[in-house]
Order: C-alpha cells, then structure tokens, then sequence
C-alpha cells in the first residue's frame, strides 16, 4: 500500500530544511522542528545535555519570557510540547491555523535567540528538574534503570548508545554553563534542524512566514559527525542479575539488528508483532494464557540509526522462578527460528501495521512529526508515503532468516531482575 501525501521540500541559505505540507479540511497547523541531536551526541562524562535542552528551550528566549512560549500557545487553544531520543530532539506545537505565525515567531526565536536569556539561575532551576524526574522515572522506580543497564551490557563504554538518555546524575551534578553553552552553540542550528509546517496552510503565506522569521539565522560550520561504527554484532553473550525493590522477577533481554531504515529492522518490527501484539500473539499464548508463568510478555524494536535492538520483557507470576521464565521465553524464541512464520500471522501482523500508520496519519500533527522524521534520519521525506510498501514485500521466508541470523545467544544481554531478598541480602555486586 502506498499513500499520497503531498509535501513541498525546500532549503533556505542557512540550510535549514523547510517542509511545507497543505491540509485545509481542518483549521488547524502543525509547527514541528527537529534537532540532529540526541544523547548519541553527548561524550562520556557530559550526558543528559540533549535532553536537559529539552527543558531549557522551553525557558525563554531573548524576546520571549520565560515560561511564555506555553502560555502563548495554550492562551489561544493550542497544544505544545517536546522530546528527546538517541538521535534527535523534537519540539512542537499544534494551534488554529490563523496562529501559525505566533507558532514560527517562538520556535524562530528559540533556535536563534536562546542563549542571550541563558541564565545559571535558569540552568541550576531545570538541572534540579531533570534529576528529579531521573529520580522518580529511574533511580526511585521499580526496574527503572533496565534500559540504562541494558545499554551499559550491549554498548562499549565509548559507543553513543552506551548512556542513557536523561544522562548520569554524576555528570548532572557536574554540568557547567560553558558546556551547555557549547552543546547548544554547536547542535542548535538551522544547517542541524528541519522545519515541517502541515495543515490549514496557504503556501505562499507560509513560505514568506518561514524566510522572514528563520532565514537570518546563522547556520554552524562545524557539526562534528558519528564516526563510530558498531562492530559487535555476535560478540558474545553478556548476563546481568540486579537483586532491586521489586516484587517480581523480570526478564530484559536485547539482540543487536541492523540500524533502523535496514530491511532487516523493518523485519525485527514484524517479528516484534508476531511475538507479543495482543492477545493472539505466540508470547501472550504461550506464557500467560497456557503455560501461566508470566504476568506480561512483550517484544519490541529500539530503533536506533546506529544500530537497533531488538527486546523481550517478561515478568514472572508469583513462585515462577527466573530459570523457569527464560527457558520458556528460550523456548518461543526457538521454535519462532525453526520454522517461517505461518502465512495467517504474518497478514495479521500487516494488516495491524498498515491500519496503525493510517491511523495515526489522520492527525496533521503526526503527519509533520513523520515527514520530519524521514527527511532528519534518511534524506527521504516520501517515506511518508512508501514505508507502508516495505512492510508489505516482507516475506515469510526472510523473517525465518532474520530470526536464525540474530536472534542467537552470542548476539544478545541477558539483564534478570530479582527481589532483594533472592539475593539474602547481600550487597549487589553486579550493580
């Protein structure tokens, strides 16, 4: 299946992207930026900064005060927020078409114009905000450091996906004003970002809006690029046992897969499906419907542009031991790879893609955050329109490969979750 979503893409002189998308059936607009940055391009030692930006960006500007750029948008019924990944940062809002203007004016001013209002006053303000919500989402949570011990198992110390996110609350503590400085001055420009606008737009119109609020910004010469490339693919397996505050037992385990936009992630994505999309699927079947030993039973995709993974998480019931657990998780995984799977799954598992992307392309919004994401991660925009394809030409035969070629022992982390009392109480060595 392929759609037909018309978008107009152009360059301004400072290199910022422009991607003009027109729907007028609803007077509504999208603004949607992102940034080529995410925690991928922090350093050992200097984590969090992407995603402490996606705070800061929302603390005024140099012509806007802080705690504004929400007001504005809310005082006239709009919607607003942003976001931080491996790879990029998104900031958008969704407002009555007749307000696109306020819309470019405060994301302009923030891309061009963030620094002059850049206090310690501010910067001491949101660094408390990010480890506050790193102590309620992370550190305070229960299993809520898997994915940073994940990562620290499947990554090299050195390789970008080793740190979390939201970063370390070590360099946090340690995080000065010439650092943030530095990070902002050197991922925060128009030649690192792409501008969608998608909605109740007039072209023309919102072409002058764009040059006249965007094109005086000047773009950085020197974007350091990732040079680092991973080589780990089969290394080994790694195993992890953390003895935390949880009740239950829990099962995180990750195989390296091709980066995301590789034919073989769209496979991991398929297979994900076929293993846990509700409650026909072989995980839920198998684990908690027949068998009974789990309490939840998921496969997903962390799509990465480095290098993906592919991740189960189980969560044993009462009295099922971790052992117990595995083998039977162990168990799916080999019989998934012994065999294609069956024809009747693989359309169900398409037939849930197709109708969740058209699903969620109803919304303009989503609509400017897909656009982007193509055009920021592959050059390709028309993806939008032509992803849904590559789904489709997917082949029993090739998932049985993928599932042979990766999801193998020496290719994955083992991370176990047990309560602490498992552990008699003594000190957690792993950890």
């Amino acid at each position: 299946m392929s759609l037909n979503i018309e978008f107009e893409q152009y360059f301004l002189k400072n290199g910022l992207r422009v991607i003009l998308h027109q729907d007028q059936r609803v007077p509504l607009v999208a603004v949607n930026v992102w940034y080529h940055v995410g925690s991928k391009n922090e350093q050992p030692g200097k984590t969090g900064y992407a995603h402490l930006f996606e705070h800061m960006m929302f603390q005024g500007s140099e012509h806007i005060p802080a705690d504004m750029h929400f007001k504005l948008i809310q005082s006239v019924g709009g919607t607003l927020n942003g976001s931080t990944f491996f790879d990029r940062t998104n900031y958008f809002e969704t407002l009555p078409s007749h307000y696109l203007e306020m819309g470019l004016w405060l994301e302009s001013d923030r891309m061009g114009f963030l620094l002059p209002a850049l206090t310690q006053g501010k910067l001491d303000t949101q660094l408390e905000v990010v480890k506050n919500e790193r102590r309620q989402r992370v550190d305070n949570q229960p299993y809520g450091i898997w994915l940073e011990k994940l990562l620290e198992l499947a990554y090299p110390k050195d390789f970008p996906y080793y740190w979390p996110v939201i970063g370390y609350m070590a360099d946090l503590d340690k995080a000065t004003m010439r650092d943030i400085r530095h990070f902002f001055k050197t991922y925060y420009a128009p030649n690192n970002a792409s501008l969608v606008v998608s909605g109740d737009i007039d072209i023309k119109e919102a072409k002058n809006l764009v040059r006249a609020y965007f094109e005086d910004i000047p773009s950085h010469n020197h974007i350091p690029p990732i040079n680092k490339k991973f080589n780990g693919y089969h290394g080994g397996e790694k195993r992890l046992h953390l003895y935390e505050r949880v009740q239950l037992p829990r099962i995180y385990m990750a195989y390296h897969i091709p980066a995301y936009g590789s034919k073989e992630s769209y496979i991991a994505d398929l297979l994900t499906d076929i293993l846990s999309e509700g409650k026909s699927s072989r995980l839920f079947q198998s684990l908690i419907y027949r068998q009974q030993i789990a309490q939840d039973a998921q496969a997903f995709l962390l799509p990465l542009q480095e290098t993906s993974l592919l991740i189960f998480m189980v969560t044993a019931r009462p009295g099922v031991s971790i052992e117990k657990l595995e083998q039977a998780l162990q168990t799916e995984i080999d019989v998934l790879c012994q065999n294609n799977p069956e024809a009747q799954e693989v359309r169900r598992v398409k037939n849930q893609v197709e109708a969740r992307k058209v699903r969620e392309l109803q919304s303009v919004s989503m609509r400017a955050d897909y656009l982007n994401q193509f055009a920021v991660y592959f050059n390709d925009p028309n993806l939008i329109n032509t992803e849904l394809e590559r789904y489709e030409k997917i082949s029993r035969k090739e998932m049985g490969a993928l599932c042979r070629n990766y999801l193998n022992n020496d290719n994955r982390v083992v991370l176990h979750f047990l309560p602490q009392e498992a552990g008699k109480g003594e000190p957690n060595n792993d950890h």
